[in-house]
């Protein structure tokens, strides 16, 4: 089967390589479609290392194969991919929260081979979890994979009552600021403010016609003025930090209403993630903050219903397709800020 296989940082080939011989307790999957994310970036650079050689964790599959004793999973069956897969024994996944499994969840294209090939296996600890979740015939595979990061801007918004907030602002354009932003939308926010140094990609946003009610370049708008000139002086309900950016954490602080919420949706940087911050903002103003790392099953669940009613519409937010052939091409193309990309999805 071919695959992309980094071979060195910087360097991913498309080659052949053995297909995967699913064993016990094990799947085979033929990959219809995987999404690259931010996350891909920083591995396929070599910024974040990974145990494995073939990475992609945004997948849609079809079952091609079965390993001996595989139960209630028929070949020719339909899935997407929960990609964390926790240690089944501690008080986080006994309650189906794998993403904050107490000995280290281990995850698809991080621990275990991932999407960016003809094949993959759901190795038997993920098919035991029920990493492999069903999805009708009729959703586009490639609107499938946005299922996985969809899920993960649910987990981090679940801590904030979206249905009673007036207005949030989400920092970053990128995708995940995108379906962030989608998030509170569809849980009842009303009104949806994204602010990104990229007037590129405010201009997609404007372009694809997206449901916000405000775009605004916060390199040439001063967030915190823009901010209070909208609510009358009185700040925001909820700040979203969907850019990797430490700074942004102190500045949405300053943004919000008394009794506010700030999600740290975005890791930092790992060679400098501290920032001062006054706690005593926190303190007099009763500040809600949340963190959030990646999702479970329940956040797929929830996910999948929001593009199946048609809540968020994942069609338009799809905007290039490649061949696995052309995998280095749909690398660049995400990295590329001119390129119009929002998210590029690998078609094996």
């Amino acid at each position: 089967m071919k695959a992309a296989v980094i071979k060195e940082p910087g360097l991913i080939e498309v080659m052949d390589v053995p297909k995967p011989v699913p064993a016990d307790g094990e799947v085979l999957l033929k990959v219809e479609a995987c999404a690259l994310c931010g996350t891909d970036q920083r591995v396929l650079t070599g910024e974040k290392k990974v145990d494995v050689s073939i990475v992609g964790h945004e997948i849609t599959g079809r079952v091609a194969e079965i390993g001996p004793g595989v139960q209630r999973i028929k070949t020719g069956e339909r899935f997407i991919v929960q990609t964390v897969i926790g240690c089944g024994h501690c008080r986080m996944c006994k309650i189906h929260r794998e993403n904050l499994c107490e000995n280290g969840f281990r995850a698809i294209g991080y621990q275990f081979n991932g999407g960016f090939a003809q094949y993959m296996i759901m190795p038997k600890a993920g098919v035991d979890q029920g990493c492999l979740i069903p999805v009708p015939e009729d959703m586009p595979a490639e609107v499938g994979t946005l299922i996985e990061p969809l899920s993960c801007c649910v987990n981090g918004m679940s801590y904030i009552p979206m249905e009673k907030m007036a207005h949030v602002v989400i920092f970053g354009g990128g995708i995940i600021g995108v379906l962030n932003g989608l998030v509170a939308r569809a849980r009842g926010a009303k009104c949806v403010t994204i602010m990104d140094v990229s007037q590129e990609r405010l201009d997609l946003h404007k372009k694809l016609g997206l449901p916000f009610d405000n775009l605004v370049n916060s390199r040439e708008t001063d967030p915190l003025k823009w901010v209070q000139d909208h609510t009358e002086g009185r700040g925001v309900d909820a700040v979203v930090v969907a850019a990797s950016v430490k700074v942004l954490v102190k500045l949405g602080l300053s943004l919000l209403a008394k009794g506010g919420h700030l999600s740290v949706f975005a890791g930092m940087p790992k060679s400098g993630p501290v920032e001062e911050i006054d706690l005593n903002l926190i303190h007099y103003n009763e500040f809600n903050l949340h963190g959030a790392t990646s999702s479970a099953i329940n956040e797929y669940l929830t996910a999948k219903d929001f593009i199946l009613s048609g809540k968020i519409d994942g069609n338009q937010l799809v905007t290039h397709r490649f061949s696995l052939d052309d995998f280095n091409e749909a690398f660049k193309t995400q990295r590329d800020p001119s390129s119009g990309a929002l998210k590029v999805v690998i078609i094996p």
